[in-house]
């Protein structure tokens, strides 16, 4: 039998997943690529080593958990037993590279000493500290340190899981995500009195520092036929800025209000409440630097 033989392999096509902005996924036809002849014998090709094919985890997930594995943990805040100090952990705002730290206190609000086994954090961005002790007394309470460190702007998320007497057990949820930190949209606005049909605009600027965009709407909660405001929707873009214009032009003599919520689409986001009153007086002159209707 010849040392030498050639073999013929045939390389499926890869057929990838389009997605226009707006549009489902659509999929994008690829001719199949003709055989590929290997002429050098197969004794003589060096195998890779298995750790260059499989991707580096830590070591902690290399040995079963059974109580990971076999148990559920739907309880969250607190149960008959333990209650988690906070319910869950958010580092709301991060830098790359930078390292975080959470506590966390689980205490022992029955009337009972106990013993509990503490699963921590799972994936290698958080790290899951503290002290084990043999029972816990009644009022007295497990601290866990939970660090973070990030490499990448996303969210995270991982849990740690609290494993009681009976099937009675807890879940703490672990949250990491960027936000914008230097949006201040105030609660009331004031304009300036203005003639009858004359306009006044107000700009609201949203700024972001963050390397991300964030995307925004506006809902108005109270409206008011003498304001307008735009746009409602939009997005502010990475380490840059968008405006939200107001826009008062009084149709008769009274002072008007119009209330709006801004919310932004960050994780956890609170909405922004605000109020802008505008007034209109037969004694106001027509001011040059404002428009007519």
């Amino acid at each position: 039998m010849p040392s030498d033989f050639a073999v013929t392999v045939f390389r499926p096509s890869v057929v990838p997943l389009v997605r226009s902005k707006g549009a489902s996924f659509a999929r994008m036809e690829v001719a199949l690529s003709g055989p590929q002849t290997l002429s050098e014998p197969l004794r003589r090709r060096a195998s890779l080593p298995l750790s260059q094919l499989v991707e580096a985890t830590q070591s902690r997930g290399n040995i079963p958990n059974h109580l990971l594995e076999s148990k559920i943990y739907a309880n969250l805040k607190s149960n008959s037993l333990i209650q988690a100090e906070p319910s869950e952990l958010h580092f709301s705002g991060f830098e790359l590279g930078k390292d975080y730290v959470k506590i966390l206190k689980l205490i022992n609000i029955s009337s009972e000493v106990m013993n509990i086994h503490v699963i921590p954090t799972q994936t290698k961005y958080f790290q899951t500290t503290y002290t084990k002790k043999y029972r816990l007394i009644p009022g007295l309470a497990y601290t866990l340190k939970v660090g973070f460190c990030p490499d990448e702007w996303r969210y995270f998320y991982d849990c740690i899981r609290v494993h009681c007497k009976g099937e009675d057990n807890l879940l703490i949820p672990v949250h990491a995500y960027p936000v914008i930190d230097d949006l201040h949209i105030p609660t009331h606005i004031d304009l300036p009195a203005v003639a009858l049909r004359q306009s006044v605009c107000h700009a609201i600027p949203l700024r972001c520092s963050c390397p991300i965009g964030f995307e925004f709407q506006v809902h108005i909660i109270q409206p008011h036929e003498s304001f307008s405001i735009h746009p409602l929707t939009g997005v502010i873009p990475a380490k840059g800025e968008a405006k939200i214009t107001v826009t008062f032009c009084p149709l008769q003599f009274e002072t008007s209000q119009i209330t709006f919520q801004l919310v932004i689409s960050q994780f956890n986001t609170k909405p922004y409440l605000c109020t802008i009153t505008g007034s209109c007086a037969p004694h106001i002159a027509l001011r040059p630097d404002l428009s007519p209707l």
